[in-house]
């Protein structure tokens, strides 16, 4: 189970409003010493091996700008074994929905999408269907709440849980989806959610072969993370499709305390995760961004400007300090910031991107 302390921490996010201001910029990048510290002249030396590219003589305008758009596939689990009772009394798929319901009508969620489908789905043979194009086909499309909300709910109330789990071909069938809404959707951050209360049953039942499909939807372009809430006891072989889709492990829902709380808080989490996802705007005036002179700046409330360095991927990030990465260096759409370095900046204070002065490198 996630203990009560991080999906706490995660939720706190939602209670920051981040400033996330873009400098279109010129002149030199101010000379750094050995330590990363900027000379009188530059900007303020950077945490962790930032320099002075962050510094506020580069900059001669600002543009506003939003943190990325969140769009998530939600892949829900309608086995019989859904209909097992939790504490409390009610049903694991009563708790489940209910908390889904809460979660799609609840305020404040503009910039954020959400589609969905179910597993299993009856296949041509009288059984579940074990073919990828027929999940990879929404129930409800993804589509941005609250507008969504009422046909997202209307369709959840009108299934009930009666098939097998066949795990393989309903999260395949969900990373194509959302791989195909990512590619006409550039600039949001495309993800899927895998809600289920078991262990796969059917088709490919094999560990190692769905860990794949979550890693191939992570390493491809478009990029699509995999998340994973599982609502049981023994759920410990999710944490691996979690891990190998990018998310690190699995929201478990412990079905002896209140499934419908902790289910709600595992889909606020998810939805907060793209905070410290930011969107690249064309400077002002126009023109290209030079992917080289781009720097991630962070001011806590009362303190000193930190320069965060640039590492080259998510598993470059440091263990402990900070760092941000392209989400495809090739061609970058977003910036992503560290795990560390995103519950630092979440606490309170100003993320500020300089463009023109040489990008700060780890």
């Amino acid at each position: 189970m996630v203990p009560a302390s991080t999906l706490e921490g995660a939720l706190s996010k939602s209670l920051l409003v981040a400033s996330l201001v873009f400098f279109a910029a010129c002149g030199p990048t101010a000379p750094t010493d050995n330590f990363g510290n900027g000379d009188a002249n530059g900007g303020g030396g950077g945490g962790g091996g930032g320099g002075g590219g962050g510094g506020s003589n580069c900059a001669t305008s600002t543009v506003n700008a939003m943190q990325s758009p969140l769009d998530l596939y939600i892949m829900l689990d309608q086995s019989g074994s859904m209909t097992d009772t939790v504490n409390g009394g009610g049903t694991k798929w009563s708790a489940v929905t209910s908390a889904l319901n809460s979660f799609l009508t609840q305020p404040g969620l503009t910039g954020f999408s959400v589609g969905l489908q179910y597993f299993g789905l009856p296949g041509s043979n009288f059984g579940d269907s074990c073919t990828a194009s027929d999940y990879a086909t929404a129930a409800v499309e993804i589509a941005a709440l609250p507008g969504a909300a009422s046909a997202l709910t209307a369709s959840i109330n009108a299934h009930s849980p009666t098939t097998a789990t066949p795990t393989s071909a309903a999260l395949q069938g969900a990373v194509d989806h959302a791989k195909s809404w990512a590619g006409s959707h550039a600039g949001d951050v495309t993800a899927v959610v895998l809600a289920t209360d078991g262990d796969p049953s059917e088709c490919d039942t094999s560990l190692p072969n769905i860990d794949a499909i979550a890693a191939g939807a992570w390493a491809g372009m478009p990029k699509v993370a995999t998340f994973v809430i599982g609502v049981g006891s023994s759920l410990s072989n999710l944490n691996g499709i979690a891990a190998a889709g990018g998310t690190t492990q699995a929201f478990l829902v412990d079905t002896g305390g209140n499934v419908n709380m902790q289910f709600l808080a595992a889909m606020n989490a998810i939805r907060n995760s793209a905070s410290c996802t930011y969107s690249i705007p064309l400077p002002m005036g126009g023109g290209t961004v030079d992917y080289t002179q781009v720097n991630v700046v962070f001011t806590p409330n009362g303190g000193s400007q930190i320069t965060i360095p640039n590492v080259a991927n998510k598993m470059a990030c440091p263990a402990s300090g900070d760092g941000w990465y392209y989400d495809n260096p090739a061609a970058p759409t977003n910036i992503i910031l560290c795990e560390s370095t995103c519950g630092s900046v979440q606490a309170s204070g100003i993320v500020q991107i300089t463009l023109g002065c040489d990008t700060v490198i780890l």
